[in-house]
């Protein structure tokens, strides 16, 4: 009788639970996206009992933000983003109710031009996004609101095309993991050495972008854990801003494994990245290397996975083989037309090569016969017309060859060795995956592998079968 009783309580309490006006809810998720709101719907609906942890307010037209706004919402994780949300209009009570609950809060892309007083309340609060908002000056984030977050929060997101002068109130943040500084105002091009003071040892992830830098900056060379780093579109650095002295080299434990310094301003291979023992993967993307020279990259550098998308490439650079860990390789949106039999003989761990929405039209038939571990071949929406003889000289065989996006021409004369090779590989355990389409009939390469070569005279010939047998 009595787990009845408890069940029915249950039912009852999951039953009074209903949807905020306005507002659509699936699982833990209550989606309030777009829905011309321009106050906080009612949460008292979603019942004492909710488990509805997630509250997506993105896109509405709120402009305040009330002592009521959150009374009885259970959320842990709030998306405030794209509203017209005002600090001046912020209560110094705007998160009750949220105040011992939520943990991720976005405000960015509203009207915020301090942070507001409320946040000082938020006792579990671990990520928070204030990026492009009309916060210009260091005295935009308060000594004050940052010192009372600054044992909780460990990833902070900020930044805007408006912001003349460089928080000093962040070294507040002791805990911080993760910093993503999104665009800084026009004028500001240096970074002093003690811009992230505060967090040195604990800093995992940093990431700046869209500013007019001409530097990357020295402080980061004091993250002595920094593991990744990404140094994106700013377009001031170029070669001479890429500073050996800006990374942490000098450390007897190197932790620092990914960088991206993609789309900087860069004409060649950044020496600094021969000093990074941990790195493991590498992008470059979108930096104008069409000058890279076969002897550009020096030294040891430890990278396995390497990206050179969109970089006015017009050929494999020999520059490659010097990179004796390679194990992925993208060449995307370049002008390379082709794959010469010695582009990549000197790459004997290379595993992966994608060269997707390109000028590829040939591939030499021994390009990747040295290339024992290559396992993925993406040409996807290149000028292919064939499928790669080259693949009938691979041993083992690659495990994925996608030519989608290309006018495949299948055809006997051009198709018929795939058939045997595809069977070959069959046999000896390493199954080769080829997905694309006929340009010269309604049909898959693979369709017409199995379907239409075992009808073309050199396939009967070359499997002993009688020219009568059109089975």
């Amino acid at each position: 009788m009595m787990q009845l009783i408890l069940l029915s309580a249950v039912i009852s309490v999951v039953a009074s639970a209903s949807c905020p006006t306005g507002c659509s809810c699936r699982n833990r998720y209550v989606d309030c996206v777009g829905r011309r709101h321009t106050t906080m719907p009612d949460f008292s609906s979603l019942g004492v009992a909710s488990n509805y942890d997630t509250l997506d307010m993105r896109d509405n037209n709120l402009t305040t933000l009330d002592n009521t706004s959150f009374v009885g919402a259970p959320f842990k994780t709030v998306y405030l983003s794209h509203n017209n949300l005002a600090d001046r209009f912020i209560s110094a009570g705007a998160f009750e109710g949220l105040v011992d609950s939520v943990k991720i809060l976005d405000l960015g892309y509203n009207n915020i031009q301090k942070l507001p007083v409320a946040l000082k309340e938020l006792k579990m609060i671990e990520e928070l996004d204030v990026s492009h908002n009309p916060m210009r000056f260091s005295n935009s984030f308060p000594a004050d609101i940052m010192r009372a977050m600054g044992d909780t929060i460990t990833a902070f997101t900020f930044g805007n095309n408006q912001l003349v002068s460089w928080p000093e109130s962040l070294n507040h943040f002791v805990q911080l993991q993760k910093l993503h500084v999104d665009q800084l105002g026009s004028f500001m091009q240096v970074l002093t050495p003690e811009a992230f003071h505060g967090f040195e040892t604990t800093l995992l992830y940093l990431k700046i972008e869209k500013t007019n830098l001409i530097a990357v900056p020295i402080g980061i060379s004091k993250l002595k854990n920094l593991e990744e780093l990404h140094f994106d579109d700013n377009p001031q650095i170029t070669d001479k801003g890429v500073l050996i002295q800006s990374f942490p080299t000098n450390t007897d434990s190197p932790k620092l494994r990914i960088v991206s310094l993609d789309g900087d301003g860069l004409t060649k291979f950044p020496p600094v990245l021969k000093y990074l023992r941990a790195l493991n993967k590498l992008s470059l993307d979108r930096n104008l290397l069409d000058f890279l020279s076969d002897a550009s990259i020096s030294g040891n550098v430890t990278a396995a996975e390497l990206s050179l998308v969109n970089c006015g490439l017009d050929r494999i650079p020999g520059a490659l083989s010097d990179l004796h860990y390679l194990t992925h390789l993208d060449l995307s949106q370049n002008d390379i037309r082709t794959i010469e039999h010695n582009d990549l003989e000197n790459l004997p761990t290379l595993e992966q090569l994608v060269i997707q929405n390109a000028s590829l039209e040939y591939i030499s038939n021994n390009a990747f016969s040295a290339l024992h571990r290559l396992d993925s071949l993406d040409f996807r929406q290149t000028n292919l017309k064939q499928v790669p003889d080259a693949l009938n000289a691979m041993y083992p065989c690659p495990a994925k060859v996608d030519l989608i996006g290309n006018k495949v021409d299948c055809m006997c004369e051009t198709l018929v060795w795939l058939a045997a090779k595809t069977e070959w590989c069959q046999n000896h355990g390493s199954p080769m995956d080829i997905t694309g389409d006929c340009d010269t009939i309604a049909s898959t390469v693979k369709n017409y592998v199995t379907k239409y070569i075992p009808n073309c005279p050199q396939y009967k010939v070359d499997n002993n079968i009688a020219p009568y047998n059109h089975g």
